[in-house]
């Protein structure tokens, strides 16, 4: 989070907002503070445009009046409520820079060109449907449609990849000087085009969950799962939707809202509905098939062919509705699900890497994610899979494990010694769900701190912008490390040592856990290192001191 004192208490969301943010993706705000403010941010962002260079990670110290925008009641607020307490600063920000005038073209055709799901690093990182990373999005100036705002597609963070649907549907986040937006970190957006004679600046910050929650994180006077009032996504997806719901309320059954529409499915048939699934329905008719049957839960056991046949190859929404469908019927769907992995495995291993596994991004097997939404059923199963010959289906058995969450605290031990895997994909994977599980990773303290030494043989070739893969290994130890806590006290000597890592990512992520850990030692070695680091922002171009 923000390091400055905060100028009032955090203004959480309400239910409305959180039903939003879960359906579109988004939710925009307007912090109060003083009109001036924005306008003294966007003539020091003007003046570093036209007379320095774009900072990238360091616009913030560059910039220091945006920490009263991240330290406004109204962000403070939106951020606890979507990712919960102690939410973790991610090092990435950057300010989005569109110069003035026009682009040749017509502007419709320019913008659906530039729709795309943000990756997480240079390297990859499995994309994910519970809100663990979120982005805030700031405008210092007023920024009309013709601007060319940032535009979001409501409901794309469910899917894998952009479709020419989704393209013809972007929503501008258009608005007055300081208009924020949250969103969560996988949803389709694109710059829009500035039509203007005027530049627009547009400053990206992500925030990353710690914790997993056990309780609503903002104003919830509501258990139960309902639709927004505000519903732009253009498909049914309340299986999926309700599911996400009830695990940001904590809830151990992650399934309660939709068992509470029991009713709605003890009169269907389930002949019927397994026909409905059939490809030449119409996808409203499946969806609304898929809901009902996973209401049934086990008893709608004969439909999870139909629905595993859904799976990877379908409508973006249908395969997403099919996979909560599969969670929601809950034990007869794992080996099922098992063996579409299996077969995913044996598809991908006669590629040198996994075809999924791209830089920038990783789109888990939809298997993956049913599993997930099992939950404890699934988990002999999935510990299973960690050992199995395919690195991609180790990838994948580490990422469910980790979406279980302390549901997977069994696990522990197994991932850690996946830390010791030959593949840096898996090796990243399982330290990401150590991170999440939290729950018993202490066991797994000696793995994650051999990782945040640089330097391993055949892990150090320079990839996308010089990033190796072993860069993304200690990133993600350190990040593990963070999440963990006081939990990471027994690391701290080598957080310490991580402090002079060659990516600053890491030292980034060091910093959090040793503030975390909490010890006098700890947070000295912390503070030393911001104040070595500390960044004058009045020298500039001219002006030596």
């Amino acid at each position: 989070m923000p390091r400055e004192r905060q100028t009032g208490s955090p203004l959480l969301f309400d239910d409305e907002q959180i039903h939003e943010f879960i359906v579109n993706g988004y939710v925009v705000l307007n912090p109060e503070v003083p009109d001036d403010l924005h306008e003294s941010i966007l003539q020091k962002l003007q003046f570093v445009f036209e007379e320095e260079f774009n900072p990238g990670n360091n616009i913030l110290p560059r910039v220091p009046e945006m920490y009263r925008i991240l330290n406004s009641p109204e962000v403070q607020g939106a951020l606890i409520s979507v990712l919960g307490e102690n939410v973790i600063e991610h090092p990435h920000r950057h300010c989005h820079y569109i110069g003035p005038g026009a682009e040749d073209g017509p502007p419709q055709r320019s913008l659906a060109e530039n729709c795309h799901q943000d990756s997480y690093t240079p390297l990859a990182r499995p994309r994910q449907h519970y809100p663990r990373y979120a982005r805030i999005m700031y405008y210092p100036q007023d920024t009309p449609v013709e601007l060319g705002p940032t535009h979001v597609i409501p409901g794309t963070h469910y899917n894998k990849a952009m479709t020419d649907e989704d393209r013809a549907r972007p929503i501008p986040i258009a608005g007055k000087a300081g208009t924020v937006s949250i969103t969560h970190f996988d949803v389709g957006h694109a710059a829009g085009i500035n039509l203007l004679d005027q530049p627009r600046h547009m400053i990206k910050f992500v925030y990353v969950r710690a914790e997993e929650p056990v309780a609503p994180s903002w104003n919830c006077l509501e258990s139960q799962w309902r639709r927004p009032k505000d519903l732009q996504a253009p498909y049914d997806l309340e299986v999926a939707w309700s599911h996400i719901w009830d695990w940001m309320c904590g809830k151990r059954d992650r399934y309660e809202s939709l068992h509470s529409n029991g009713p709605i499915a003890d009169d269907a048939e389930l002949m019927p509905l397994i026909a409905e699934l059939s490809a030449d329905r119409d996808l409203h008719t499946r969806l609304r098939a898929m809901r009902v049957l996973a209401i049934k839960g086990e008893r709608a056991a004969e439909a999870v062919p139909a629905l595993i046949n859904l799976l990877n190859t379908d409508h973006q929404a249908a395969r997403v509705a099919a996979v909560y469908a599969l969670g929601a019927i809950g034990s007869p769907s794992v080996e099922p699900l098992v063996s579409v992995l299996r077969e995913s495995g044996r598809r991908e291993d006669a590629h040198p890497v996994p075809r999924p596994w791209k830089d920038g991004v990783v789109a888990m097997d939809d298997a993956a994610n049913g599993l997930a939404a099992v939950g404890a059923s699934a988990l002999p199963a999935l510990i299973d899979l960690l050992s199995h010959n395919s690195e991609w289906v180790r990838v994948n058995a580490a990422f469910a494990l980790g979406e279980m969450d302390s549901g997977a605290a069994e696990a522990v031990p197994d991932l850690a010694r996946c830390l010791e895997d030959p593949s840096h994909c898996v090796v990243r994977t399982a330290a990401d769900a150590l991170g999440s599980i939290r729950k018993g990773t202490t066991a797994s303290i000696p793995g994650l701190s051999r990782l945040l030494r640089p330097g391993r043989s055949g892990w150090t070739d320079a990839g996308r912008e010089g990033w190796t893969a072993d860069d993304q290994v200690r990133i993600n130890a350190a990040l593990a490390f963070a999440r963990m806590g006081r939990d990471a006290a027994q690391a701290e000597d080598i957080l310490i040592e991580a402090l002079d890592d060659p990516c600053g990512q890491v030292a980034s992520y060091a910093v959090d856990a040793l503030q975390r850990i909490g010890s006098n030692t700890a947070v000295k070695a912390a503070m030393d290192y911001l104040h070595s680091r500390r960044w004058d922002e009045t020298i500039v171009k001219g002006r030596r001191y």
